[in-house]
């Protein structure tokens, strides 16, 4: 019979700007309480649709009823961020984005009209009553062409005080919630070969980017991953004019460069063009104790290669991922560059790149755009026994649960202690 528990448990704090986390680490454990279980199968949301309870529920009491595995689904930090979660705030750049761009159109807003303490509700009651009804009186006697649309930017801000730290936090809470469910399991697991529960991190785009992150901060809680077009943060952003969409676009501070550019999505309706970021601590102000300087990138990065070898020398996850060749979100070149260093350090990794529709089957691919529509189900189904023999003969070296990567301004300690893995950043002093 499938059984679902929920659990709540101490997450890991903002160890990079000293914050104290509010909120409960979340997770649901998923089995079928008559069988014998081998693998813990994580599947990580992204920032698109798989982060629905009711699908995650559901792709887990499938995956639970048809394999010998366990489903873990966490609500990492800031996993709510799109609405009706989250909810659209205004924050002092949006402020002056707003009362900019309405001074443009000769609608000044009031300066006793304070705008960040507005709640959700109240702002698009105030902007709909204010500005999109001026706007269409505007086009009706020809002041503001037909087609004119204002643009401006508001912040999703996610419930219990949570904001984007953009992936760090997020891969320790679901390598924490993992290793709980592997040391508190409900269910009977299966002895096999003296081994314990694999464990199989699972993600689409943001969701595999996380994943990789857990590899990487700690490689020996982490037995595969199984990778659907995540994408790769390369620290050489610093050195293109035009960043990679994919940075500013999700980590909630690329408005403070070109609100309209570097915003996660927009939505449109006849009067207006809204920009939407995530809520975030972090700032491109150099002047900052939260900048989120280069530093702050080379721990983000999988593909930075000093930390790679690092790594590289404790137990090799095995990863395997599936990427289509023109990706507009998630450039292939990252990811091919990614695998070929985790190759050349001996880890079993396999690449198929899917460039042509002749790999759409409709049922497991749907397209051959970013994501495409892959059936996450069908992922796993297809690829669960392979990957479980490939772990059964996958010989771990002795470790000690903890890995230090060196960046340009900071040292990164990952440490696991009593089944959670926890950070420790210190500033490098000349």
């Amino acid at each position: 019979m499938i059984q679902t528990k929920t659990y709540k448990i101490d997450g890991v704090n903002d160890a990079e700007l000293g914050i104290k986390r509010k909120s409960k680490l979340e997770f649901k454990l998923t089995y079928d309480n008559k069988k014998e279980i081998r693998a813990l199968i994580a599947i990580i949301p992204g920032l698109g649709e798989d982060g629905d309870s009711y699908y995650r529920q559901k792709l887990a009491q499938s995956i639970a009823r048809d394999l010998d595995a366990a489903v873990v689904t966490t609500n990492y930090f800031a996993v709510r961020s799109n609405p009706p979660a989250a909810k659209f705030s205004i924050d002092e750049i949006d402020e002056l984005i707003l009362r900019t761009v309405a001074q443009s159109i000769n609608r000044p807003i009031p300066d006793d009209v304070e705008l960040t303490k507005m709640g959700s509700d109240e702002i698009w009651e105030y902007l709909n009553s204010y500005l999109y009804n001026f706007i269409g009186m505007q086009k009706v006697t020809g002041k503001l062409k037909l087609n004119f649309k204002l643009p401006f930017h508001l912040t999703l801000a996610p419930p219990n005080d949570e904001y984007q730290n953009f992936g760090l936090m997020a891969s320790l809470d679901v390598v924490n919630a993992t290793l709980y469910a592997q040391s508190n399991p409900p269910f009977k697991v299966a002895n096999l070969n003296g081994g314990g529960l694999a464990k199989i991190y699972v993600g689409s785009s943001h969701g595999g980017y996380i994943a990789n992150l857990c590899a990487k901060y700690a490689p020996w809680a982490v037995d595969a991953i199984l990778d659907n077009c995540g994408w790769n943060l390369s620290t050489d952003i610093f050195d293109k004019e035009n960043f990679q969409p994919g940075t500013f676009r999700t980590i909630g501070f690329g408005k403070e460069i070109d609100f309209m550019h570097y915003r996660r999505d927009s939505r449109d309706n006849e009067n207006f063009h809204l920009c939407v970021s995530d809520k975030t601590k972090w700032t491109s102000n150099s002047q900052s104790p939260n900048y989120f300087s280069r530093s702050r990138y080379e721990i983000r990065d999988l593909n930075e290669p000093s930390h790679l070898i690092t790594q590289a020398k404790y137990p090799k996850p095995i990863f395997k991922c599936y990427h289509v060749k023109d990706d507009a979100v998630a450039p292939v070149g990252e990811k091919i560059k990614f695998y070929e260093q985790l190759k050349n350090l001996g880890f079993d990794v396999t690449l198929d790149i899917i460039s042509d529709k002749s790999r759409v089957d409709g049922k497991f691919i749907k397209n051959i755009e970013h994501g495409m529509g892959m059936s996450i189900k069908l992922l796993v189904a297809n690829n669960y026994e392979w990957i479980m023999d490939k772990i059964a003969k996958n010989k771990k070296p002795p470790y000690e649960p903890n890995i230090e990567f060196k960046t340009s301004q900071y040292l990164y300690k990952f440490s696991q202690k009593d089944n959670q893995v926890s950070l420790k950043c210190t500033k490098i002093t000349d």
